[in-house]
């Protein structure tokens, strides 16, 4: 009997459990908006408690223990992709208040991280590099080299080579040179303007040729021979440098 009853009461203790989490989970939005209006209102204190706990909802509905322990792959890519993304602009307002006061940048450098890795590789990932470029223009950082290399790490994460892909697929030696080519690229200023000049492009171009059968066979023809022709001369001697 005495083990009929434990298990009741863990039944009972399991189901109790469902219930506050999906409580706590429908008022995800609700605090993730009144941090947001509070970090509008330069209420920066109420900005970090919402924000804090929107991520340790979802930390705790993922089953972590903290909310730095989040991955990208606990999420769904298609139905999580709203979440996901709202995550990634949380954190990244996150790792600006704690910027601004020097004894939490260590809780700065994690949420950025945090933000480069749930923004590589996603489609919303030329939207979060923008961020990040725009803002080390106009705000002023306890630590900026942090946030730069942010937004290189985002570029240097990513597998992403969308037009390449979009000719060859993602495993072919072209576009695994070309990705080469892009790590390259990232150590200097001026290549970290090219690859996101080419992403920012690109990203635009390429849904619309998978949309349209006309313009998808005229793009493959057209720049499938071009790529393949710069892999085989150009791209081995500038990788070889």
């Amino acid at each position: 009997m005495a083990t009929i009853s434990k298990l009741a009461k863990a039944s009972r203790d399991k189901v109790e459990k469902q219930i506050r989490l999906k409580k706590k989970f429908q008022t995800r939005i609700t605090l993730a908006k009144r941090g947001k209006i509070a970090l509008d209102s330069a209420d920066y204190t109420t900005a970090l408690k919402c924000f804090t706990e929107y991520l340790s909802i979802m930390a705790e509905i993922k089953g972590v223990k903290e909310y730095n322990e989040l991955k990208i792959s606990m999420f769904d890519p298609k139905n999580d992709l709203t979440e996901t993304f709202m995550i990634s602009q949380i954190l990244f307002e996150m790792s600006r208040l704690y910027d601004a006061v020097p004894k939490f940048q260590p809780a700065a450098q994690k949420c950025l991280d945090l933000f480069v890795h749930f923004t590589a590789n996603q489609p919303y990932q030329v939207v979060n590099s923008e961020l990040v470029r725009k803002s080390l223009k106009t705000s002023t950082y306890k630590s900026p080299d942090m946030f730069r290399e942010a937004y290189r790490q985002i570029f240097v994460q990513s597998k992403k080579c969308y037009i390449v892909s979009f000719c060859y697929g993602d495993e072919h030696t072209v576009t695994k040179d070309c990705r080469i080519l892009k790590d390259r690229l990232m150590r200097y200023d001026l290549g970290q303007t090219l690859v996101q000049m080419y992403y920012q492009f690109s990203s635009q171009a390429v849904p619309k040729c998978e949309n349209n059968i006309i313009l998808r066979s005229f793009t493959r023809i057209l720049i499938k021979p071009i790529l393949f022709l710069f892999s085989k001369t150009f791209l081995p001697v500038i990788i070889k440098k």
